[in-house]
């Protein structure tokens, strides 16, 4: 699915340091819904530019802030692409927090399925019957070929997955 991404960093003027300084906060849009943090770095008025969204000049100063903008910048596409290739499902919270190290880390349908599947196989001549733990391997793979079929996807994450409102008895 195509989405729409862009980046941009800004100054927040109503946070100013005693030096004088801006802190530059990042913006990440992606569909229209954006999130914000701080980069943790700081300008000087005099250097920002905030139609350009970086510093102005040739300065070592404004030199050093546009190289580590541009690797922000770098990071969060790399993000971006990566999550877009194995989640199939991206928002700009979730480049956020997989950029500041704070990723939730969700289990897929299929992964779960095996995790329970394993289980039982434990259980085989304790409790659970080897027809059993088949029937369960059946039902996996069947899922999967589902999810392939209707989807177009290898495995959905569970946080993907929402009530069917339209569903008939």
């Amino acid at each position: 699915m195509k989405s729409t991404f862009n980046v941009l960093f800004f100054v927040k003027k109503d946070k100013q340091k005693i030096n004088g300084s801006y802190p530059i906060f990042v913006r990440i849009t992606i569909d229209g819904v954006a999130s914000h943090f701080n980069s943790k770095l700081d300008v000087q008025p005099k250097l920002w530019d905030g139609k350009a969204g970086k510093a102005a000049g040739r300065s070592a100063e404004a030199t050093r802030i546009n190289r580590l903008l541009d690797d922000i910048n770098t990071s969060l596409n790399t993000i971006y692409h990566e999550l877009q290739r194995c989640d199939n499902y991206v928002t700009a919270e979730k480049v956020k927090n997989e950029f500041l190290g704070h990723s939730e880390n969700h289990d897929t349908i299929l992964n779960l399925f095996q995790k329970h599947n394993d289980d039982v196989k434990q259980l085989v001549g304790i409790s659970k019957t080897i027809a059993t733990y088949r029937k369960y391997e059946v039902t996996r793979r069947h899922l999967a070929e589902f999810i392939q079929s209707k989807y177009n996807l290898s495995d959905i994450s569970i946080k993907e997955i929402t009530p069917d409102v339209h569903y008939r008895l």
